[in-house]
């Protein structure tokens, strides 16, 4: 029977050509944009770890070098502006960054430490900043007053650094340098941070302590004041003009986080979605193109339909034999696309996708590829089996 199916399809080798090419890179574009999907979908799962409610990041617009800890009269702003906001009854805690949540800037690297090549990112904050976001530390503790006095760099690492860096021994107290610039002394852990929000990864994170008191560490642009829930837009216009008039000479923005994350989603999605209308606008080709095909071969092939009809042939291996050359047909299809698609992986192509969800995607998409090939020869196959002997004796 399959001999019999390949000879058919070689029969009409230009026709099905192209519609082996459409399957195939249906194949891909679906397999992308499940991949992504569902990437997407494991990472929205695991939790963030820290809270984006009711927190408002005013950024300040000053040269990012001039940030640096040996600058006193920048620190000497952020601390008035710091003391300035804490005075309104509305606004619950304050604290500073240099790259928060949902913010497209990132301070990363690869170092290696402890003998191994680890990718660090890093964010410069204040004391306030745990309290801000709502970071529980669950080993060890937050910065606070008494590193000012210490003649390390207080960090705080999340709990995926720790494992990356030290397996399971304790963090707490162990050193690093990855910049032979300044040792670097681990004080706390806190739970697993993904600063780019639901839609990313895990991060290696660490975060680096900016002193308001002595030069020591580098000044975030960017004040965080988590205000009480329900805080209104005319709070707002009062506090821009409060800290504003504290420093005038840095321009400032608000944002409020929530704002932030609903912009940096739809970003992040819209790859995703354009793919999304490119698989839909292959897929409905692919339909119409194989569907259209099926239809006319099963017109041209009346005679042979009923010549199979009159030597005993049923109506049900009629329907099940075009059914069995569209499945041939997809499946030479697929051959070549699963040739492609376990290349990625050697090619660097798809590698920030987990390989649990890269085998779930391409599972999900020979599943969602065969669906759609079958379903588009049913209505054919259904035709062909309602041809009879007579039908091809009027055939011309």
């Amino acid at each position: 029977m399959i001999r019999h199916l390949l000879k058919l399809v070689w029969n009409r080798k230009r026709a099905n050509a192209l519609i082996i090419t459409e399957i195939f890179l249906s194949f891909i574009v679906v397999f992308a944009v499940l991949a992504a999907v569902i990437t997407f979908w494991s990472y929205w799962r695991l939790p963030l770890g820290y809270d984006y409610h009711d927190v408002w990041d005013v950024q300040m617009g000053f040269d990012v070098d001039a940030g640096s800890a040996d600058n006193p009269q920048l620190r000497d702003t952020l601390r008035r502006l710091v003391a300035e906001a804490k005075t309104f009854p509305e606004v619950e805690s304050v604290g500073g960054s240099n790259t928060p949540p949902y913010q497209f800037s990132t301070s990363e690297g690869v170092w290696r430490i402890q003998g191994k090549d680890v990718r660090l990112m890093f964010d410069d904050v204040t004391d306030g900043f745990a309290d801000v976001m709502r970071i529980k530390p669950i080993r060890g503790r937050w910065f606070n007053a008494d590193d000012d006095a210490a003649n390390y760099q207080a960090v705080v690492v999340d709990e995926r650094t720790a494992r990356a860096l030290y397996g399971e021994s304790d963090p707490v107290g162990q050193k690093f340098d990855p910049d032979g610039d300044r040792p670097m002394q681990v004080v706390g852990v806190v739970p697993s941070y993904r600063k780019d929000g639901e839609m990313s990864g895990p991060h290696n994170m660490v975060f680096s302590r900016y002193s308001l008191v002595r030069p020591v560490g580098r000044m975030g642009s960017h004040l965080m004041i988590r205000v009480r829930p329900g805080t209104g837009a005319a709070f707002e216009a009062r506090l821009m003009k409060r800290l504003e008039a504290t420093a005038p000479a840095i321009s400032m923005q608000l944002t409020r986080m929530e704002q932030a994350r609903g912009f940096a989603h739809r970003f992040m999605a819209a790859p995703v979605i354009a793919g999304g209308v490119i698989a839909l606008f292959l897929i409905s080709m692919v339909a119409l193109g194989l569907t259209g095909i099926l239809w006319q071969s099963v017109t041209r092939r009346t005679r042979e339909i009923g010549l199979r009809r009159a030597m005993g042939a049923s109506g049900g291996g009629v329907h099940t034999q075009i059914l069995l050359e569209v499945i041939l047909l997809t499946t030479l299809a697929l051959i070549v696309g699963v040739i492609v698609v376990w290349q990625f992986p050697l090619l660097g192509i798809f590698t920030i996708v987990p390989p649990a969800v890269y085998t779930a995607a391409f599972i999900a998409s020979l599943l969602a590829i065969y669906a759609i090939t079958v379903t588009c020869g049913l209505y054919p196959s259904w035709l062909a089996s309602r041809l009879t002997p007579a039908d091809a004796l009027r055939y011309e």
